[in-house]
């Protein structure tokens, strides 16, 4: 029986004012998608497994969760959505020539082999917008990441942006095998100075070459770092083209007005190799994990037929939950209602009752009489209750025995 209450490793349930808190940043987030004239969209929690298989360049096989139908075919629970928006908008917008805006709330599914406490089943919230590949779209998503964690209450983060055609421009030069890019990359992403050093040793590489690879894992900081370096250490067209896109963001994001938010990291490479161009992740305190990751994805639309070059972000909303908890950041849980205590033989008096201030708009709980004032009062706070009333047959009139103090 005890077992039947747990449940399985990598998922939760949220509940009472958590819960609550939980929805209301959602809907904060759904209001900043809103401003900026997006969309919403709701995509199947599960698909195809084709629409997430290694051609997309999105999470690997072996770490969704896939399950067969009643035909055979296999089918996988959503571990990303770009994907799917992809798919979704190729399906109902392939000959739209305008930019699309779309945006999401949802649920994706990652088993997470080499996280320990990571969550398997979690929340995001993002958007994308389709069909845009000038630098007004990257900046206008990087300034909509910016007022969504400002909206929730965060004032201390920081969004870091990269560029990955600086670091495909270094591996043009180079002209390694696919195994050995792919083994660069990955050490390069998660800053092993060592293991890209060591590696490169191994190469038949120009000294020019290796310093400007061997540089990626440092090359991280503000513009006034970043820029300067990036051009010393490279001639390459592609990584200075590169160098000069995300110049020019910059510079749009200073118009903004949130450039103080801005960093860059050219040895950021990011998991799906969708990504084509600028790729971001946002970083706040209290959590040792990104709570936004984002890029664009140039070439992703056109396997699904509809060639557009396109940008997108998600949110990971439990991330954020939880870094909002520790920087002890209240999300702001709307109190209203009433609580209607009665007796009960006076029960069908108090359901009219309830019913009519229903009818006014006026969220009520109904309880018979405890007898007990602390309890209910308790439960009152709890709930997000501003006021206790109770039926007084005898007076013929409701009366008020506790009400929440204005903060």
């Amino acid at each position: 029986m005890q077992q039947l209450l747990h449940t399985p490793e990598g998922v939760r349930d949220y509940y009472n004012g958590e819960c609550a808190a939980k929805l209301v940043t959602g809907s904060k987030l759904a209001h900043v998608f809103g401003l900026y004239g997006f969309q919403s969209i709701q995509t199947p929690t599960f698909e195809y497994f084709d629409i997430f298989n290694a051609e997309r360049g999105s999470v690997a096989s072996k770490e969704m969760y896939k399950f067969f139908d009643r035909d055979g075919e296999t089918m996988v629970l959503r571990p990303d959505f770009t994907p799917s928006i992809a798919r979704c908008a190729a399906k109902y917008f392939g000959q739209e020539k305008l930019p699309i805006r779309l945006c999401y709330q949802g649920n994706i599914y990652i088993n997470n082999l080499s996280y320990q406490g990571r969550l398997k089943e979690s929340t995001q919230a993002g958007a994308e917008l389709i069909g845009d590949d000038s630098l007004a779209a990257d900046a206008e998503m990087l300034a909509m990441v910016v007022d969504c964690l400002k909206s929730v209450g965060l004032t201390e983060f920081q969004v870091e942006v990269g560029q990955v055609d600086f670091f495909n421009g270094l591996m043009e030069e180079a002209g390694l095998a696919e195994d050995q890019i792919r083994e660069l990359r990955s050490l390069i992403e998660s800053k092993n100075r060592f293991g890209v050093e060591l590696m490169l040793n191994e190469l038949s590489l120009s000294e020019d070459l290796i310093a400007a690879i061997s540089a990626l894992p440092r090359l991280f900081g503000s513009a006034e770092q970043v820029f300067p370096e990036a051009r010393r250490l490279t001639e390459n067209p592609l990584a200075l083209a590169a160098v000069t896109r995300l110049e020019k963001i910059y510079e749009l994001m200073k118009a903004y007005g949130m450039d103080k938010y801005i960093s860059f990291d050219l040895g950021m490479l990011g998991n799906y190799r969708y990504y084509t161009g600028i790729i971001f992740k946002g970083y706040t305190y209290g959590t040792g994990d990104c709570i936004v990751t984002g890029g664009r994805y140039d070439n992703l639309m056109a396997q699904f037929g509809k060639d557009a070059p396109s940008i997108g972000f998600g949110i990971a909303v439990d991330t954020l939950m939880s870094a909002l908890m520790r920087q002890k950041i209240c999300v702001p849980v709307e109190d209203g209602g009433i609580l209607l205590v009665y007796e009960k033989e006076h029960l069908e008096r108090a359901i009219r009752l309830a019913g009519s201030y229903r009818i006014a708009g006026i969220r009520v709980s109904m309880m018979e009489d405890l007898d007990d004032a602390e309890c209910m009062i308790r439960y009152a706070k709890e709930n997000h209750i501003s006021e206790i009333l109770i039926l007084d047959m005898a007076a013929d009139a409701v009366r008020t025995v506790w009400k929440r103090e204005a903060i």
